[in-house]
């Protein structure tokens, strides 16, 4: 399998946690692959295997988006920064998708086979499901995308739907994870798709790092303090 591997942050972020999340992508990833991370500020990052995209430069929609007036627009237009790279890596049928949050701090190896080990080849996707009530949430800090799928053209279709009509309705929130969700849910009428929960019903609301155990951990909201305070 081969892996496109993306993330997100400002310089206000990689001043926070992001630098310490490259550090240890860089140390416990596979050699191979390189690490793709989209921002609007220029980082201070030298290294061949960190790619730096302007997320400005990648599609005349971002810029009508973030420059639009609509209902919810503050809370939808922050997290449309991480919605549109991921967008943009599935207009391809190569290899899989992964994304990592910016405040994922990497702690052990990650190998090739323990990738390939996390999604099955019958799956579009594996994630961290969270139940919304009637809603279907993805916690989006980490998950994986074959971009070889057959509903994966559908997916990326009517997620590009919301975005690109702003139209946030039937979700619980206006994030990228809430559209993710609405999107699963919505595919999951017909039968033949599938994929895979990485969490368990017996698992915590926020169930990251008991998924990941030492390999990764999700320092989310305000856990970031609590690791600036190590």
């Amino acid at each position: 399998m081969s892996y496109t591997i993306i993330s997100g942050m400002s310089l206000d972020y990689y001043n926070n946690i992001g630098q310490a999340m490259v550090e240890s992508w860089l140390r416990y990833w596979p050699k191979e692959y390189t690490l793709k991370i989209y921002t609007e500020d220029t980082l201070p990052i030298n290294n061949n295997r960190i790619q730096l995209i302007n997320i400005n430069n990648i599609d005349p929609m971002y810029t009508e988006f973030q420059n639009a007036k609509f209902k919810l627009e503050t809370r939808s237009k922050r997290f449309a920064k991480k919605a549109w790279p991921i967008m943009k890596n599935l207009d391809n049928n190569n290899g899989y998708l992964i994304w990592v949050d910016a405040d994922v701090i990497t702690e052990d190896y990650i190998t090739q086979e323990y990738l390939d080990s996390l999604i099955p080849s019958d799956c579009f996707s594996c994630h961290i499901g969270v139940p919304q009530g009637q809603y279907y949430s993805v916690e989006t800090g980490f998950f994986i995308i074959d971009k070889s799928n057959k509903f994966k053209d559908d997916f990326l279709d009517k997620y590009k739907y919301i975005y690109y009509n702003r139209d946030f309705s039937d979700m619980h929130k206006p994030f990228d994870g809430d559209a993710f969700g609405k999107v699963i849910r919505d595919l999951k009428t017909n039968n033949q798709f599938t994929y895979k929960e990485l969490n368990s019903e017996k698992m915590s609301k926020s169930p990251f790092n008991h998924i990941f155990k030492n390999k990764m951990k999700h320092y989310k909201a305000k856990r970031k303090n609590t690791y600036n305070e190590q």
